[in-house]
């Protein structure tokens, strides 16, 4: 029977309800942030999708590959650096020909005008000064060496002397130790008193004090007599010095031509005295041509005497040495100047004077300068750049170089010693930054 109380038709009287909403409600900005989110995440997936599909999809760029090609190692070398200049060929004005000596003249050899080789005599000189001066200087060279063969002679035979004393010297010890046994053997039998026995003893002391004696004389005399034989041979130096000073002083009596030319005048006269320095003669060096080069202030500073050089006659070259370089500047259109003479190394038989010439002076020489022979490579690159062998592959690098000497260009920076590179043309890969090479398609420039 179903019950009809209240409790029984109403079964949710009385209890508790839960509420629908059990967190905090969702603001707006909370949905903001997750809709960032999945963008965010949408394009990741689409760039990376993206740079799949490039990497699969766009074809590589096909490594090129050189075959033929030339390349050379840096290697040091040595640089001469040059400077060039305008210049004339002249012949050599004249030589003041002077006396080495003074002396009267005897005679002369020649006159104005007349040609002259190297060595001819201009004139004689005579000075009986000289003459003396060199018999006295044989003189004393003479008693200078017989003085040192009288020092040998002597110190032979005192040690000779000395050497047979002390031979004699030594038997006498041997018999005064013999006696001195003898005298000792006859006192044990009472045949002789101890007095004799001390007498034999002294006796052969006394005769080992004269031993050493005479040793140390003959070690005393060795000394002395190796210190005058020295003293004797320089002494016969010093004589000989002057006695060839005083032969070449006579020689200078004849005074000589130094050059090959033309007398242009006489300093003196027969029976005239011509002082030692005096000018005897004027000779015009007509057979000797130099090149009078007009170099640039701002250059002749690196110039010096000694310095070889490069002539350009017209299309001929020879080559020459640098004799002079004037003190002082001379101005003209072409700005200020300074002469240079330089001296042929072999005369030019077939070029007139004051012919135009052309001289390149070698200034400095530096030595382990870096360096690669000059090729196709310099053009192509600009010089700004260069390809540098890298076991089967070749990799760009910017280098900087610097002088140029012969077929050789000088590698300022970055290449060192023994690295190889490529001297063919890069025309054909020059904007890739790295190709491949076949090794046996290099060849080795120098």
């Amino acid at each position: 029977m179903t019950s009809n109380s209240p409790e029984t038709e109403n079964p949710d009287i009385g209890r508790k309800h839960r509420p629908i909403v059990t967190g905090p409600a969702r603001t707006s900005s909370s949905r903001t942030r997750r809709d960032m989110g999945m963008l965010v995440f949408v394009l990741a997936v689409l760039i990376g999708a993206a740079a799949l599909a490039v990497r699969f999809l766009v074809p590589r760029e096909k490594p090129y590959t050189l075959s033929n090609y030339t390349f050379a190692e840096v290697r040091s070398a040595d640089f001469i650096d040059s400077v060039t200049a305008p210049g004339t060929v002249a012949p050599v004005n004249t030589v003041d020909v002077r006396a080495a000596v003074s002396g009267v003249v005897a005679q002369l050899n020649v006159a104005p005008g007349d040609e002259v080789k190297v060595g001819d005599p201009i004139c004689v000189l005579q000075s009986p000064e000289l003459v003396a001066r060199r018999e006295e200087a044989r003189r004393q060279s003479l008693t200078a060496e017989d003085s040192l063969a009288k020092a040998r002679l002597d110190s032979v035979q005192l040690e000779e002397r000395l050497r047979r004393e002390i031979v004699v010297a030594k038997q006498q010890v041997v018999d005064a130790a013999a006696r001195r046994g003898d005298m000792e053997e006859l006192f044990e039998a009472g045949a002789v008193s101890r007095n004799q026995v001390d007498e034999a003893r002294g006796a052969e002391n006394q005769a080992r004090m004269s031993l050493e004696a005479k040793q140390s004389e003959l070690n005393a005399a060795i000394k002395s007599n190796a210190l005058s034989v020295e003293t004797a041979a320089r002494q016969v130096g010093v004589a000989k010095d002057a006695l060839s000073a005083a032969e070449d002083a006579i020689s200078h009596l004849v005074v000589r031509s130094p050059i090959r030319g033309k007398v242009l005048e006489l300093g003196v006269v027969p029976g005239a005295t011509a002082s030692q320095g005096g000018n005897v003669a004027q000779v015009a060096d007509t057979g000797s041509l130099v090149v009078k080069a007009k170099v640039s202030s701002t250059d002749v500073r690196l110039v010096t005497v000694g310095q070889p050089a490069s002539i350009n006659l017209g299309g001929k070259r020879a080559t020459g040495t640098v004799r002079n370089v004037a003190p002082k500047a001379e101005t003209s259109a072409q700005g200020a100047t300074v002469e240079v003479t330089i001296d042929f190394d072999t005369q030019p038989s077939d070029v007139p004077p004051n012919s135009a010439a052309f001289v390149e002076i070698q200034v400095r020489k530096r030595t382990g300068v870096l360096s690669l022979p000059r090729g196709p490579y310099l053009g192509s690159s600009r010089e700004m750049f260069v390809y540098v062998i890298e076991g089967s592959s070749a990799v760009q690098r910017d280098v900087r170089f610097g002088s140029v000497f012969g077929n050789l260009i000088e590698v300022a920076d970055g290449l060192s010693v023994g690295e190889r590179v490529i001297t063919s043309s890069y025309e054909e890969f020059k904007d890739r930054r790295k190709i491949k090479v076949v090794p046996e398609g290099g060849r080795e420039t120098r």
